[in-house]
């Protein structure tokens, strides 16, 4: 007949010994997992920093202009002139990204984009972005 082992607090598990801790493949299969995030992050960090860019150039161009009568010219001039500092200038296609949209009240700015990132082989992240700036013409300006 078996005797029932009683359970002890003070003594750890028999158990526990017999864990040695993480195997070759644990360790393996998670170092592998944070490198690949890490080869991402990296690839994806150059893409929001310029997308940064984008919107600092889109407040400057608006920036002390009286936009009941500025020209979209006007305003591709001063941010190509913002991105050129950048070091981003070539990055966005005006004629297609660019969206300025006037109201009675509201004065909008809008650049819509993407971005791809080619990881591994056809193995791509597409990154889309769409910053928008909005003045009132009284002259106080929000970034959405």
């Amino acid at each position: 007949m078996k005797q029932k082992q009683e359970f002890n607090a003070t003594k750890p598990l028999l158990n526990i010994k017999r864990q040695g801790g993480w195997t070759f493949w644990s360790l393996t299969f998670t170092l592998s997992v944070l490198a690949f995030f890490s080869y991402v992050a990296m690839q994806l960090v150059p893409i929001y920093t310029a997308n940064g860019n984008i919107e600092n150039a889109m407040e400057r161009s608006v920036d002390g202009v009286n936009l009941r009568t500025v020209g979209r010219a006007e305003i591709i001039k001063k941010m190509d002139k913002q991105l050129y500092l950048d070091g981003s200038h070539k990055l966005l296609n005006y004629k297609t990204d660019l969206v300025i949209k006037r109201s009675r009240s509201m004065f909008t700015l809008q650049v819509n984009y993407e971005r791809r990132v080619p990881i591994v082989g056809n193995i791509s992240i597409l990154v889309e972005f769409g910053p928008v700036v909005e003045c009132g013409f009284t002259g106080q300006c929000l970034l959405n």
